[in-house]
């Protein structure tokens, strides 16, 4: 009867590693899927701050404030920065009242993943408002 423990404590001896093994393999995947989605977050954020600082500059634009239409997207664009000049497709005055102005620019955006390579991409931000 005594054979029978050590049997048992013999074979569990052979597998010491095992857990070691498993759970390096499983903590590295589920650290390169939380810095994933922690990569998209921050892209999401910045994509998202962008299409709000469009619109900020075509409410200047709409305002009659067409001076003012990069300075709005810049502040309305922080912490981030604008890669391109934010441009109108009209100047709103008293003949363009009710007509759509659009502001618009070329932005990039980077998406950094821990051990892969850097994927950029570029979308055009726009904001749309009718001029006043």
């Amino acid at each position: 009867m005594k054979d029978l423990p050590s049997r048992f404590i013999k074979h569990h001896n052979c597998e010491r590693g095992a857990a070691a093994v498993e759970f390096a393999l499983v903590v590295s995947l589920l650290l390169v899927i939380v810095f994933g989605i922690i990569a998209f977050g921050r892209v999401y954020s910045e994509l998202e701050v962008m299409e709000s600082a469009a619109r900020e500059g075509a409410r200047a634009a709409a305002v009659r404030a067409p001076d003012e239409i990069v300075a709005a997207v810049n502040d309305a664009a922080g912490p981030y920065s604008v890669d391109n000049t934010p441009t109108a497709n009209l100047l709103c005055d008293d003949a363009t009242v009710g007509q759509r102005v659009i502001v618009s620019w070329n932005q990039n955006f980077e998406v950094e993943f821990v051990l892969a390579p850097t994927v950029t991409f570029t979308r055009e931000m726009r904001g749309v408002f009718r001029c006043e």
